[in-house]
């Protein structure tokens, strides 16, 4: 017997930042920091036409707090988008 929920449940950020990570909707690089460290970044790809600035640039010290980033930057902007 399968049964249905009354309300569809809510989507994990982190899943839907995987798939806009798979789909190009962030471009992912590796660039030297002034210090001579590295730093993760995520630029939107050439061309971008969906939603917030196709300029913007979200950099973190490594992959981890990357993804961190880019879940909250997720969750917010879909935030935005409700209001």
């Amino acid at each position: 017997m399968t049964t249905h929920p009354t309300e569809p449940a809510t989507p994990d950020p982190r899943v839907r930042m995987l798939d806009d990570l798979i789909h190009g909707r962030w471009v992912l690089t590796l660039e030297p920091t002034p210090d001579g460290d590295t730093e993760v970044v995520a630029y939107r790809p050439l061309g971008w036409t969906g939603p917030g600035d196709p300029h913007e640039r979200l950099a973190a010290p490594d992959h981890a707090a990357l993804r961190d980033q880019l879940v909250h930057h997720h969750t917010t902007e879909t935030e935005h988008t409700r209001e």
